[in-house]
């Protein structure tokens, strides 16, 4: 009769802890992978005594630590005039759950952050409730006022609903809806250091 060895098993035991190590168990998905995809579709601008149709694209991407919101719109005025605008943005988290800063600059040290409001740059940050994606983009005017613009969308069964308001010292002046579907998945960004937000309307 031969003494039972409990080598084998623990050289088991070790070998199982050393992947689980090395190969984590997966985790929830971060809140913004839900929205990931390319949307397409139209809206109308609502104005003050204009109304103007534009066609959508808005592409949600993976980044490094965080996401990419792109849109462009094309802009058809009523008196066939056309225009295009387009923007992106790359988010990343903050300490506060749900929130994100925009990843516009990087300082001495190569971190990322947002612009400087008081200067005359743009504050942007994202926020997420649920099926509900929200960007606000803020600005200091040359009188000291404020310029916000707030982008909102949703996620239907269909791809996505749309919504955009400006307020100018607090009075609404200008409203966007819009209906988009989904097109495409959408691939991984490598974000730069500074991107332009020369347009920002949707």
């Amino acid at each position: 009769m031969h003494p039972i060895s409990l080598r084998p098993a623990i050289r088991l035991i070790i070998f199982g802890l050393v992947l689980a190590l090395i190969h984590p168990v997966a985790h929830a998905g971060a809140p913004f992978e839900r929205f990931f995809g390319s949307y397409r579709g139209e809206s109308t601008s609502i104005p003050e005594g204009e109304v103007s149709k534009r066609t959508m694209s808005v592409a949600i991407k993976p980044a490094k630590k965080g996401f990419v919101v792109e849109w462009e719109a094309e802009i058809s005025k009523t008196d066939g005039r056309s225009k295009q605008k387009g923007l992106s943005i790359t988010f990343i988290p903050t300490n506060r759950k749900n929130i994100y800063k925009s990843a516009m600059r990087r300082d001495l040290f190569g971190h990322a952050g947002p612009m400087n409001l008081l200067k005359g740059d743009p504050f942007i940050w994202a926020r997420i409730a649920g099926d509900t994606l929200t960007v606000y983009v803020i600005r200091v005017t040359e009188s000291g006022g404020q310029d916000l613009r707030i982008y909102k969308r949703w996620l239907t069964p269909q791809g996505m609903e749309s919504e955009f308001v400006r307020f100018y010292d607090s009075e609404p002046i200008r409203r966007i809806g819009g209906v988009l579907k989904k097109v495409g998945t959408a691939q991984l960004v490598v974000p730069t250091e500074q991107t332009s937000i020369s347009g920002p309307d949707p």
